[in-house]
């Protein structure tokens, strides 16, 4: 339910060991149960960097943590499941790469305090003496809520690499020239030393990420030219994103003011509402520089003496101006506030009254923000690459290369290798 009205909009812009179910096909990172929020997987320390563990991790290195939007506990179990590199289960049983119980409980539960929005916060840690994986290769980590016949709630995806391999990854000048200004495209090798490959046209394959995505990941990818222990990707328009802009961003890390890009915030019964600057269109200016958090976000608490448990939840109403609204696409709101996907609750309305689309946000747990928008053909699904972003190679991009081995007659990928560049240190 939306609790602006169009007359209010106008004027803010005038203004200014258990059973679990059998397994199914859920292998995309998603959150299910609306009433879970926050969700994310990380190393421990560092929130905002990439679900990617040693084979031989120590404890607790990588963490899960969510809210769940009531006070009352939860019974979660949780379980690993091993994928083949294109995210399909692989032909593995759970005893070949679980070392441990195949399902456990979540313990590590903790409560709200001092919140308009009460909540319960959950964290899990892994590996841990109860799981912990024994093959490498892709992996998803599936909640189910066994108070409600055990449901799957959350889905993440995580990799678990052996690195015995080596990427030397770079970014190079496109080779169309059209694309020389707005793209990226990077060339990569892999030095295999110690390990013999008979065919790695088929036994070796890569992906490349941009930011972390899976929904734009370009693979798999063969070697392209073949040495003695190195194999070559110097692929020629082949390994190209576009290059996007700068995030755009807003700052709810404290609701006792108004942080950058907020225009109003209002107190509600149990949340906060609070009200973004009108953004505009930027595909067709110059890139301004400025440090992002390449779509993510980052949950904290800048009011004096509070903790994390003390975060609280606010609606957000997102708008960017248009003078028309277009024919054929829909907009949507888009990072990884969305889990990466095009998501119902955050496609955006036309408002001809201010001539802007307008979207109140689900809740969203107090902290620094990344997004953008995404412009979407309404037949085709098809995404603008220009939208009202557009591209500048100046843009600062994580890109990250995972190459998978499998030997003939092998039930599995291993991971052999993980990288990551930054387009910044281009030059």
């Amino acid at each position: 339910m939306r609790s602006f009205s169009s007359v209010r909009l106008a004027l803010l812009f005038l203004l200014c060991p258990l059973l679990l179910p059998a397994q199914d096909n859920n292998t995309e990172s998603q959150t299910i149960d609306p009433d879970i929020r926050a969700a994310q997987l990380y190393l421990v320390g560092a929130p905002l960097t990439l679900p990617i563990v040693e084979l031989k991790a120590a404890p607790n290195t990588m963490l899960l943590e969510f809210d769940h939007l009531d006070s009352d506990l939860k019974d979660y179990l949780y379980t690993i499941v091993h994928c083949d590199s294109d995210w399909q289960p692989s032909d593995l049983t759970d005893n070949e790469y679980i070392d441990g119980f195949t399902e456990d409980r979540i313990t590590n539960i903790e409560s709200s305090f001092n919140t308009l929005h009460q909540y319960t916060h959950y964290s899990l840690g892994l590996p841990n003496r109860n799981m912990r994986w024994s093959r490498s290769g892709n992996y998803i980590l599936k909640v189910f809520d066994n108070d409600d016949d055990r449901r799957l709630v959350l889905v993440r995806r995580f990799c678990v690499v052996e690195p015995r391999w080596r990427v030397d990854a770079k970014l190079v000048s496109p080779v169309v020239v059209s694309k020389l200004k707005t793209h990226h495209e990077i060339d990569f090798s892999v030095n295999h030393r110690g390990t013999r490959i008979f065919n790695p046209q088929n036994d070796v394959k890569a992906f490349v990420l941009q930011n972390g995505r899976w929904d734009s990941a370009l693979g798999p990818l063969p070697p392209f030219i073949t040495r003695e222990d190195q194999l070559v990707f110097d692929y020629q328009d082949k390994v190209v994103f576009p290059a996007g802009k700068e995030w755009r961003f807003f700052d709810i890390r404290t609701f006792d003011f108004r942080g950058e890009r907020v225009k109003t915030i209002n107190q509600k019964y149990d949340f906060y509402e609070v009200t973004l600057e009108t953004d505009k269109d930027r595909s067709g200016s110059n890139l301004s520089f400025r440090g992002d958090l390449n779509g993510r976000y980052s949950v904290e608490n800048q009011n004096y003496n509070q903790t994390l448990l003390q975060c609280d939840y606010a609606r957000v109403l997102f708008s960017i101006s248009r003078n028309l609204p277009f024919d054929d696409e829909d907009v949507y709101v888009f990072g990884e506030l969305t889990d990466w996907q095009l998501k119902p609750e955050f496609k955006m309305e036309y408002s001809p009254e201010v001539k802007a689309y307008y979207c109140e946000s689900p809740l969203l747990k107090q902290g620094y923000y990344n997004y953008g928008y995404q412009v979407v053909n309404r037949e085709t699904g098809e995404v603008d690459e220009d939208g009202f972003e557009g591209n500048s190679y100046e843009t600062s991009n994580l890109y990250t290369v995972l190459i998978y081995f499998r030997v003939f007659g092998e039930r599995y990928d291993r991971l052999m290798a993980a990288a990551t560049i930054d387009s910044r240190d281009r030059r």
